[in-house]
């Protein structure tokens, strides 16, 4: 009978010990495979991620740490973050939320709006609150102060129930939160989160929502310092009505036909508001969205149409009111540049805030015989030169914005931060004039106040002097804001040197 050595136990033991990490090993694996088919890719939380996961794996909902935030946005939040930290060691203050995109779909789902935007949002947005909590602007200094609270929409602006619920738990008995501002853009989820925040009684004022969809006849707090698409038409009208013998005269409408409120709405304003200049059917193409990745070449067709109509003998085509993201516009000056009428030079019209191009991009459009009439909620270049038409209160945002915060001035060209600032600013305008009479505003007070802020109490704002009484139970608008005429690219028409601005009424 022979005897095991100490050697050989030894090494017993370690393959019943290997074995049984191998045991461990695949009982986890299997363990992972069977979690990644029972919980679906959409509902696994990202680290650290105390929110809502949207299926674009970003964390929805309030954000209390900067670092959970892309590097180029994070500076600028946490200023936002430690001023809210300053104003909770005063006894009397009230909350807003800002409700807009805080991050960016992964490739190739396409973002609301991009991280510049974001940015240049979050600095307008701060610049406001620095006035509001620092001075007497908009209102009596003495009022409560502001705390901003930071809600991460997400890039697709998806509607879920329970970040309007997030939302609402947000402010408390002593500090209450009395109105959400910003918005993102004209999503389908903005009209959702709209209805939702209107049936709490909780006000809103939008940013750069233009959709005529968003009104407060539809949704009752629902305010917007953005023109309506309404007014981007009536602006474009003014503007070819005026200049009858130098801009063109024939256009056709070429219109995005996904389910998106800005671009429906705007071409059927175009429709309604500039039937004088349609003189062709319109033409549809389905750009890109998060769940709609469009087609590389979506437009060939288009083109060729186009063409046909600018040889057309008895009105020939001249421009074109485009209706779409600024997203697909490179896309569509790329095939305009292949077209075989490039010697006849094309003139596109859209109104939007943030319509963007590349040195690039406009390189494109004097190689493809097209200028772009940009009709634009802002004009920071135009503004800082005090150029006719600059609005009054934009110097004192200017002031603060480059020299007390520190920021380039070229970052106001998209207009993404004078409009934050005023959404901010409309705000705070009704949350001091309700606090005239209270110690603390309520939600449903700063509403009754909106309707009030027209006269002596309107808004010097940096993209106008708003007021919200003559449209309050319309569609929320501010009257008495500034849309200005931009042209991007040097071929066809030009816009007259002294075109003056379209004040919205």
């Amino acid at each position: 009978m022979f005897r095991r050595t100490g050697t050989e136990a030894e090494a017993n033991r370690l393959r019943l010990a290997l074995a049984g990490l191998i045991a461990l090993a695949l009982i986890v694996s299997v363990g992972y495979i069977v979690w990644r088919i029972v919980v679906p890719e959409e509902q696994r939380v990202p680290d650290g991620c105390e929110g809502i996961v949207a299926v674009t794996k970003e964390c929805l909902g309030p954000v209390t740490d900067a670092s959970r935030l892309d590097g180029s946005i994070r500076d600028v939040a946490g200023k936002i973050l430690a001023m809210n930290r300053d104003v909770a060691g005063q006894r009397r203050y009230v909350r807003v939320a800002l409700l807009t995109p805080l991050s960016v779909a992964p490739p190739p789902a396409e973002s609301a709006m991009s991280l510049n935007q974001i940015r240049f949002s979050l600095q307008g947005a701060y610049v406001a609150l620095r006035r509001v909590n620092d001075s007497a602007a908009f209102g009596d200094k003495n009022a409560p102060a502001v705390q901003l609270l930071l809600v991460n929409q997400g890039s697709g602006q998806p509607f879920e129930t329970s970040l309007v619920e997030r939302i609402v738990a947000l402010g408390d008995a002593d500090h209450p939160l009395v109105a959400v501002v910003g918005l993102g853009s004209s999503k389908p989820g903005t009209e959702q989160m709209a209805e939702a925040l209107s049936a709490r009684g909780i006000p809103m004022v939008g940013a750069v929502t233009s959709a005529t969809t968003l009104t407060a006849a539809r949704f009752s707090t629902f305010h917007s310092v953005s023109p309506s698409n309404r007014d981007y038409a009536n602006a474009m009208k003014d503007l070819l009505d005026k200049n009858a013998r130098t801009l063109p005269r024939n256009g056709i409408i070429v219109r995005d036909a996904n389910n998106d409120p800005y671009s429906q709405t705007l071409a059927e304003t175009y429709n309604d508001v500039l039937k004088d200049y349609i003189k062709f059917s319109p033409q549809n193409f389905r750009g890109n969205t998060e769940r709609n990745p469009g087609v590389a070449r979506a437009f060939d067709g288009i083109v060729r149409s186009l063409c046909t109509a600018v040889n057309n003998k008895t009105k020939n085509l001249q421009m074109v009111f485009f209706a779409g993201r600024v997203a697909d516009f490179p896309s569509f000056a790329e095939m305009l540049k292949e077209r075989t009428c490039d010697d006849e030079p094309l003139t596109v019209m859209v109104g939007a805030t943030g319509f963007q191009l590349s040195p690039q991009q406009e390189t494109l459009l004097d190689e493809a015989n097209v200028s772009v009439i940009w009709v634009s909620s802002a004009d920071a270049p135009a503004w800082i030169e005090k150029k006719s038409g600059t609005p009054p209160g934009f110097a004192d945002f200017l002031k603060v914005y480059r020299d007390e915060a520190k920021y380039p001035a070229d970052t106001l060209n998209d207009g993404y931060a004078p409009m934050y600032h005023d959404a901010v600013a409309s705000a705070v305008r009704a949350i001091r004039m309700a606090a005239e009479h209270v110690d603390i505003p309520t939600a449903d007070g700063v509403q009754t106040q909106f309707g009030n802020v027209t006269l002596s109490y309107e808004v010097i704002g940096a993209t106008g002097t708003l007021s919200f009484g003559d449209r309050a139970d319309i569609d929320g608008r501010a009257t008495g804001k500034a849309v200005m005429y931009r042209q991007i690219g040097s071929k066809g028409p030009r816009l007259p040197a002294d075109t003056q601005p379209y004040i919205t009424g």
